[in-house]
C-alpha cells in the first residue's frame, strides 16, 4: 500500500522535515504516526496526498510513484485516500447530509447511489438522526464522526487520521477510535498520527516513530514510547 526508500524532504528555507525514511505500510495495516511536534508527521501525510513533493527518494502508495504522477491524475490519487484532521474541516453552511454527500457530487455519482452511500456511513457513525441539521448545531464529537463519515463515504483504501481526537475529551476520542477501528477491520487501511501516549499504549498497534526527520522505532505493537 505504502512504500518509501530513503524518502526525504527539505523546504527551501534548509529545514529537513523528513531524512532518508525507508519503510512499508501493508493493505489493511493500522499504524500510529508518533514523534514530538515538528518530527515530520504532517509533512509525511502531506506527501501522501501529494500535497507536497519529496526532495529525494521514493514515495509510492498503491504501487504509484507519486513523484512521477502527472498533474492529471492527482485528482484520483486522492479520491482513493480519505481524510480526517483536528479541525474537522466542515462546510458550515451545509447540513451533515450535504457534508458528505458533497464528497461524492464532485465526482459525479449518480444520485440514487450518493443517497445509499450517505446513508450507510451516517449509520455507522450513529448519526442517522442528524442528518439534516447544521455542524454549528452537533457537539465536537459529533462533527469528528461526520468528518469521518465524510472521508470513508468514497470508500478510500487509505484513511489518513491527523490529530483526530486531539480536541476531543477522553472519553469521545475512544469513540473515534472504535470508529477508526471499525473502518480498519472493514479493509481500509489506517495512518493516524498523534500525540496521545493512552490510546497509542493501549491499542498496541503498529508505532512508527519520528524524531527531527529520522525513523527512530518502528515496532509492530509498541506503546508511544520506547518500553525497556
Amino acid at each position: 500500500m505504502i512504500l518509501t526508500k530513503n524518502l526525504t524532504k527539505i523546504y527551501s528555507n534548509g529545514v529537513v522535515a523528513l531524512d532518508h525514511i525507508s519503510l512499508t505500510i501493508k493493505k489493511g495495516e493500522f499504524a500510529f504516526l508518533v514523534g514530538p511536534s515538528g518530527a515530520g508527521k504532517t509533512t509525511f501525510l502531506n506527501l501522501l496526498i501529494r500535497r507536497e513533493l519529496p526532495t529525494s527518494g521514493l514515495l509510492a502508495v498503491n504501487q504509484k510513484n507519486l513523484a512521477t504522477l502527472r498533474k492529471s491524475e492527482v485528482p484520483l490519487h486522492r479520491r482513493s485516500i480519505g481524510g480526517v484532521f483536528q479541525d474537522y474541516k466542515l462546510l458550515p453552511q451545509k447540513t451533515v447530509y450535504e457534508n458528505i454527500s458533497f464528497a461524492l457530487e464532485v465526482i459525479e455519482t449518480r444520485p440514487k447511489e450518493i443517497k445509499e452511500r450517505v446513508f450507510s456511513v451516517l449509520e455507522l457513525v450513529c448519526l442517522l438522526n442528524k442528518a439534516n441539521v447544521f455542524p454549528s448545531e452537533l457537539s465536537g464529537g459529533e462533527q469528528q464522526r461526520v468528518s469521518l463519515a465524510r472521508a470513508i463515504v468514497n470508500r478510500p483504501l487509505l484513511l489518513l487520521a491527523d490529530e483526530p481526537t486531539g480536541n476531543l475529551d477522553p472519553d469521545t476520542s475512544w469513540g473515534i477510535m472504535d470508529l477508526l477501528k471499525e473502518i480498519n477491520k472493514r479493509g481500509t487501511t489506517v495512518v493516524m498520527a498523534t500525540h496521545n501516549r493512552e490510546i497509542v499504549d493501549q491499542l498496541r498497534k503498529r508505532v512508527i516513530a519520528l524524531e527531527h526527520g529520522k525513523l527512530v522505532r518502528d515496532a509492530p505493537k509498541g506503546g508511544y514510547t520506547l518500553e525497556t
